[in-house]
Parts: C-alpha cells; structure tokens; sequence
C-alpha cells in the first residue's frame, strides 16, 4: 500500500508540474502587436553638418554664416499601402527645429507600406485657424519666437534666421542680419516619397529618416543682396526659395 500511495502521489505531483508549466508557458507567449509607432528621424543638415545654433557654416560658395531660427511645418502627412490605399495621420502636424530629431507619427498598422507624402507647410484651411485656440504644448500654438503673421492671418511654413558675412572678398565678420519667412496658401509644397517603400514590423517601432539641406534650398540665393524676404514683400525671393524646398532640399536616407 505504501508503494502504491508513494507511485501515486508522484504521479499526482508530475501532473500538477506538468500543468503548471504548460500554463506557464501559455502565458508568456506575447501576442503580437498588430500596429506599432512610426517616427520621422529629422537630419536638419548644412552641407554635410549638423544644423545647430552655435555654429558658423558655409554655403556653397564659400560665404560664411550663422542660423539663430530654423523650423518649418509638415502636415497632411499620408502612408501609402503596398496596395496603393493611402492611410492619412490624422491631425498630426509637426514643427520642426534643428535640436529636435524625433517626431513620432503615433501608432499605424503593421505591414508594408509603398511610401509615404506630406506637405511642407499648411493647408489653406489650417494656415488661417487662430494660434491662441491652440493648447501651449500644440506645434500650431501661439510660438516664441513667433511663426505666425498676426497681420496677415497666416501661418510661416519655413523660417531661417542668422547672420551673414556679406562682403564680396566673403572675409568679413558675420554680422549682417538674413531673414527668409515663407508662408501664405501658394506656397505650400506637396513632398512626395511615394516610391520609397518601408515596414513596420510586429513588435518594434519604426523610424523613417529624412534629410533637410538648407545650403541646397538656399544654392540659388544671393546672401549679399537676397538677404530678406517675408514672403509679400519680397516675391521673387520667396518663390526661388519655395521652388527649392520643393526640389532638392528634401533627400531621403536609407533607414
């Protein structure tokens, strides 16, 4: 009798281990995600440097100077399905600076995407919404400095400041105040990456790189003369630049 009960209380006891370690098991298995977050990865570059407010750069051709204010607006962000159905980031718009890197887009379904577009800047209804109606921590929020035309009723989309040295011999020092605000409702640029295919993947978040050259959208741009535009005052200026963002200053990079 005492070997049966010893062969059964063993029994018993493999039993309850066995259970136990089934269920275990069972338990830990994770349950894969079915969306995860995406990001924007910002390079702001100057040349092949970083953009930063502490610096003094050069521009193609040599000339020396510095950036104090660099941001721009994107927004009506849209990812493209390897099925060719867009899929909008809803009321996601960002302001971007050179001290910022990351900008997350929030939570989107996994799976393989085609590519993805934007606008750099606003569209036409945003861009004369009212900046005080916004929370502080909102990118369309009342600003400091300010990247809002109170008297005309309208959003900046690309602002860069600093200094220049604007002499012809480009020895001199970098003194001389530069200011370019693009804004107004044509001049917003539709960016298009709809060819640059990416996933998101089941249990990892997810960065999409991109690279903003400010000495390709300034190649054109005469920093001796051309030092000053606030878009309706300066149109020929502002256009060259806005033609510019549009074209070359936007180079993806590899993730």
């Amino acid at each position: 009798m005492k070997n049966i009960f010893r062969l059964t209380s063993v029994i018993f006891t493999l039993t309850v281990l066995s259970f136990t370690a089934c269920k275990k098991d069972t338990a830990e298995e994770p349950t894969p995600s079915t969306a995860q977050n995406l990001s924007f990865h910002l390079h702001s570059k100057v040349g092949t440097h970083e953009a930063n407010y502490d610096s003094t750069f050069l521009t193609a051709s040599g000339r020396q100077f510095t950036v104090t204010d660099y941001r721009m607006y994107i927004s009506n962000i849209v990812l493209i399905k390897n099925d060719g159905s867009e899929l909008p980031i809803t009321g996601k718009v960002l302001l971007t600076n050179p001290e910022t890197e990351e900008y997350s887009l929030g939570m989107v379904p996994v799976g393989n995407y085609k590519g993805f577009k934007f606008i750099l800047g606003l569209d036409s209804t945003t861009n004369h919404l009212d900046p005080s109606t916004y929370a502080s921590s909102d990118p369309l929020s009342v600003q400091t400095p300010s990247i809002h035309w109170s008297w005309n009723s309208g959003y900046i989309f690309w602002k860069v400041e600093g200094k220049v040295d604007t002499t012809v011999a480009q020895n001199g020092p970098v003194v001389v105040d530069y200011f370019y605000h693009i804004g107004m409702d044509s001049f917003k640029r539709n960016i298009d990456f709809s060819t640059e295919a990416f996933s998101v993947v089941s249990g990892q978040d997810q960065l999409v790189h991109l690279a903003f050259n400010l000495n390709e959208a300034l190649s054109n741009v005469d920093m001796t003369s051309e030092i000053m535009t606030h878009t309706m005052d300066n149109m020929p200026l502002a256009m060259k630049i806005a033609e510019q963002l549009a074209g070359c200053v936007l180079g993806r990079i590899i993730f």
